[in-house]
């Protein structure tokens, strides 16, 4: 081996007559040999049955004696007096395996930076030394995680003597905290890791010793230590640092919550359980309502954002030309300053929707059109949800509405969930009023502008074709429906596929499932054999011919076969 540093094995003891001679041996028997095993007496009073099992190895181990002052204190005593470029911990009850530390500089030496720290799993074993089980990281976390420097740590699963330590870290950042009994380790493996590259390797190397006579078994307090210490660790964390380990802030904090609960650390998870309350609670939604005219409607669906449980909101209220008297509106908007309001040519809802969006500053934006409603838990609902799965676009069930708003109908479109691309493309039931996408992802698309009808189910397809979506059954909207509905009016109907269908096939992405499209067009035409005179039959004959013919004609060719139906369509309906 090229790379052949000395490594120091350090073996602090206190009253280990039992198991000291096993540890020691397991040190000499490294098949690496460029080490040097420093044992430090931490003041035992057994007699001196301790100090005359390090005695019997003679000048194969550097021994000290010193007065009892727990294991950090014994730690730094070895540590400031360590030869060896890198730390290996071994306690006086664990053993290493033969090639601990050999396997592991061999490990160290394929990576560029030397002072990486190594981590491993490790096996359990009782008083008699006979194996019970193995604890392995890897079984735990996902392979892109294992080297999340903070994250292993956080999670319980770094063990001191499967450590692998340049010793520049305890001379430039710290020592072990020798007033901590019994979490000295985690406290320091924490300010290692902030700072230190982290690298998991899977093959197990050492052997850890459960017996009653532990520390951590015997300190009543170890409890309330570890409350402490996890406690100070989230209220150090950084929001990047958690997002890092787990993808967003409510993420981490709520598997920090559930670990910390199986750890019966209940004082620093009723932390976590609030850090989660509080961060949520900051989460801002920019609620984007277009309107035109109808100002009654309006006002409810304010109010119904007024009076969410999540109050971190703005409104963004688009007047797409509205010609009625707005001073109703204006009162309210007075009254409330996160109302943003804005006024527009008459342009169309894609347009208005597209204008909120480039004024939102909210990190979600959810959608409510001015006929329409959100249930009060809505807001705090979604995010919570959108932030346990990490989604860039969700949406939820919802119920239909009259225009008294007596409600007369379930639709259960939240059923549509991560599977949802790309049969979405057959029939979208998503609901404007339903969705929150986070902001970011506006930055690439946006509503389109030329499509007066489906422009929203054109770009819920695009969305969820390229983002993890997911869906709640629970119904938290409240849609209007009238004869000019959409969703029943036979006309928009027909248009709105057909919208769709074009839209798909001028899509670089989307038009590879052209075989969807043409599925979406044989729907489109049993909606219209429903209907029997002669535009219909010219309608079915053209489509018939489109889909007939479909592999042979360019995606151009076939968007402008659609478009000239759609005129036809327009022209004598």
């Amino acid at each position: 081996m090229n790379f052949s540093p000395k490594v120091s094995v350090i073996i602090p003891v206190y009253n280990g007559s039992n198991y000291l001679n096993q540890a020691i041996d397991s040190a000499l028997a490294q098949t690496y040999k460029n080490i040097e095993i420093i044992v430090v007496n931490d003041g035992s009073n057994d007699d001196g049955a301790t100090e005359k099992i390090a005695f019997s190895y003679g000048d194969k181990i550097r021994y000290f004696s010193k007065e009892n002052g727990k294991v950090a204190s014994a730690l730094n005593f070895a540590i400031s007096r360590m030869s060896g470029e890198y730390f290996s911990w071994l306690s006086h009850d664990d053993r290493y395996f033969p090639e601990k530390i050999e396997h592991q500089l061999n490990v160290l030496s394929l990576l560029e930076d030397k002072t990486t720290i190594l981590y491993g799993g490790y096996q359990v074993i009782d008083s008699n030394s006979k194996p019970l089980y193995l604890i392995r990281p890897d079984s735990i976390l996902s392979s892109e995680k294992l080297n999340i420097s903070l994250l292993p740590l956080l999670r319980g699963l770094i063990h001191g003597c499967s450590l692998l330590i340049h010793r520049k870290y305890f001379f430039e950042i710290s020592m072990f905290n020798e007033a901590l009994p019994s979490t000295q380790d985690y406290a320091l493996w924490f300010e290692f890791f902030r700072i230190a590259p982290l690298h998991f390797d899977s093959k197990i190397l050492i052997q850890s010793r459960v017996h009653p006579e532990q520390d951590t078994h015997k300190i009543k307090e170890h409890i309330e230590e570890c409350n402490a210490l996890w406690s100070s660790f989230l209220k150090r964390l950084t929001d990047e640092e958690m997002i890092l380990m787990e993808g967003s802030v409510y993420r981490f904090l709520l598997k920090s919550s559930q670990f910390l609960s199986s750890a019966l650390y209940d004082k620093a998870e009723k932390l976590a359980i609030s850090m989660i309350e509080k961060h949520l609670s900051n989460i801002k939604v920019s609620v984007i309502i277009p309107f035109y005219n109808r100002i009654g409607w309006t006002i409810e669906a304010i109010h119904s954002v007024q009076a969410q449980t999540h109050q971190e909101f703005e409104i963004i209220l688009v007047d797409d030309g509205s010609t009625d008297n707005l001073e109703s509106l204006f009162e309210i908007i007075r009254l409330d300053n996160r109302i943003k309001y804005i006024k527009q040519i008459n342009s169309g809802s894609a347009k208005a929707r597209n204008s909120g969006i480039a004024l939102a500053t909210g990190y979600y934006i959810a959608f409510l059109d001015s006929d329409d409603l959100f249930d009060q838990e809505k807001l705090d609902i979604q995010i919570r949800y959108m932030e346990e799965n990490e989604l860039f676009i969700s949406h939820t069930s919802y119920f239909r509405i009259d225009s008294y708003g007596k409600v007369i109908g379930f639709i259960n479109s939240g059923s549509l969930n991560k599977n949802a691309f790309p049969n979405i493309m057959i029939n979208c039931p998503i609901a404007a009023p339903s969705v929150m996408v986070r902001r970011e992802v506006f930055d690439n698309y946006f509503f389109q502008e030329k499509i007066d009808i489906g422009e929203d189910v054109c770009l819920w397809i695009s969305l969820v074709s390229r983002y993890k979506f997911g869906g709640i059954s629970k119904g938290l909207s409240f849609v209007r429906v009238t004869e000019e509905s959409a969703a029943i009016n036979f006309r928009k109907q027909v248009i709105g596929h057909l919208n769709i269908a074009i839209y798909i096939m001028r899509d670089s992405y989307l038009c590879q499932y052209e075989s969807y499209v043409k599925i979406l067009l044989l729907n489109t035409l049993k909606l219209i054999l429903n209907r029997n005179n002669f535009l219909n039959f010219l309608i079915i004959l053209a489509i018939n011919i489109n889909c007939s013919l479909f592999k042979l004609f360019s995606s151009i060719c076939r968007s402008s076969f659609i478009t000239t139906m759609q005129r036809l369509f327009l022209r004598y309906r």
